[in-house]
């Protein structure tokens, strides 16, 4: 069967209705820092690493503060090792995010790891909804 479509995902796949759009409230220029070449995608729910408040892709398994989901990435960007990037993200809403558009790291393996993330995004007023 051939391929039917293989546009990346866009900001419009991610995020479904945000308030004060136009202010700019919901977005950051943060600056994020990996250890090893990283492509972010569109949904991929970055933390804040506690030391430096420099961002990075949220892995359950960090002890550096990055485990707690902080941002969501609003365009793709490839972020190169031991080198700072500055993106913008979204940081705070009130917005409605699509749950399945989200790119979580491997390591949040479970629903209940899962939980964790989608509280700490819903505690910085995302409203993360099932979009069918």
């Amino acid at each position: 069967m051939p391929v039917v479509n293989t546009k990346a995902k866009t900001k419009g796949n991610l995020v479904k209705r945000e308030f004060w759009a136009e202010d700019g409230w919901n977005y950051l220029d943060v600056v994020c820092l990996e250890g090893t070449a990283t492509s972010y995608v569109v949904g991929t729910v970055l933390g804040k690493i506690t030391a430096s408040g420099k961002f990075k892709a949220a892995v359950q398994s960090a002890a550096d503060g990055s485990q707690t989901a902080a941002a969501l990435v609003v365009e793709a960007v490839d972020v190169l090792a031991t080198t700072d990037t500055t993106l913008k993200v979204m940081v705070r809403g009130p917005a409605v995010i699509a749950k399945q558009a989200l790119v979580l790291d491997t390591t949040y393996d479970n629903d209940t790891k899962k939980g964790v993330v989608y509280a700490s995004l819903e505690a910085l007023n995302f409203s993360l909804e099932t979009q069918v």
